[in-house]
């Protein structure tokens, strides 16, 4: 007996297999001859499970489907949303753009910013304007915030801007109030600081400082910072001054080349 069981256990799938095959062909034969009681027991037995599963992968397949369906439509709800509140912020940044007045003597040409580089902090920038816009080097950059740096070279279409964080650009700048003047410079150890200024200068945390004019390339009045410290070291002739960028050099999108009156 154990040798049945043995050999019933390795060879079951044939045997149901085996067992289906007759009866559906006896029931398809033998239709009218067949016991009704034993044609729904066969069927309740053998088909009636083999059925269901059908039908439940059917559904399955239905629910996946939908379900597939509803994940594409959320993400284009999603990515349609988002342009949506890109081109609400976007108007918001041109709103407060609207009635920005170049300084005297000068015209606004906008340009877009199309990549910016820099190790670990921006320090110049590709725009999408070019000679073909009357862009020349050592025209100023400028936004709505203060200033942010001078064009350093420039192809037909395109330009680089060297930002004012960019260690060797140095702005002339003065002291709004008591009009007393300093070298604007950035230091990558300590961030944006004026030098050159006397260690008995008129100064204060919270003064506004402004390009001077001096050295040709940016006009006076243009803002350029705050002064956030100031330290006067013993026996030094200059104060160590940090200044607070006017310009936040992380988030430009939108900027605006001086371009002086007869260029």
């Amino acid at each position: 007996m154990n040798w049945f069981t043995n050999l019933f256990a390795r060879h079951w799938r044939n045997v149901h297999l085996t067992v289906i095959s007759l009866l559906t062909i006896i029931l398809i034969v033998g239709q009218s001859t067949v016991n009704p009681f034993l044609r729904q027991i066969t069927v309740g037995t053998f088909y009636a499970p083999f059925a269901t599963v059908k039908n439940a992968f059917l559904e399955y397949r239905s629910v996946a489907a939908e379900n597939r369906n509803l994940r594409e439509k959320l993400v284009e709800t999603s990515t349609t949303l988002a342009m949506y509140e890109e081109a609400a912020r976007e108007n918001v940044r041109l709103r407060s753009v609207l009635g920005f007045e170049p300084p005297a003597g000068y015209s606004l040409i906008p340009a877009e910013i199309v990549s910016v580089s820099g190790e670990y902090i921006p320090m110049s920038a590709v725009i999408n304007k070019g000679s073909s816009d009357s862009l020349r080097v050592d025209q100023p950059v400028i936004n709505q915030q203060g200033l942010i740096g001078r064009i350093s070279s420039v192809s037909a279409n395109n330009a680089v801007v060297q930002l004012l964080t960019d260690p060797s650009n140095r702005v002339a700048a003065r002291i709004a109030e008591s009009r007393e003047m300093g070298i604007i410079k950035y230091s990558a150890g300590s961030g944006m600081m004026l030098d050159n200024f006397p260690i008995g200068g008129d100064i204060k945390v919270g003064d506004l400082l402004l390009s001077s004019g001096l050295g040709g390339v940016y006009p006076s009045g243009l803002k350029v910072g705050t002064v956030e410290e100031v330290e006067l070291p013993e026996h030094e002739v200059f104060a160590k001054i940090m200044v607070t960028p006017a310009v936040n050099f992380y988030s430009i999108d939108e900027l605006f080349i001086l371009k002086e009156a007869g260029q």
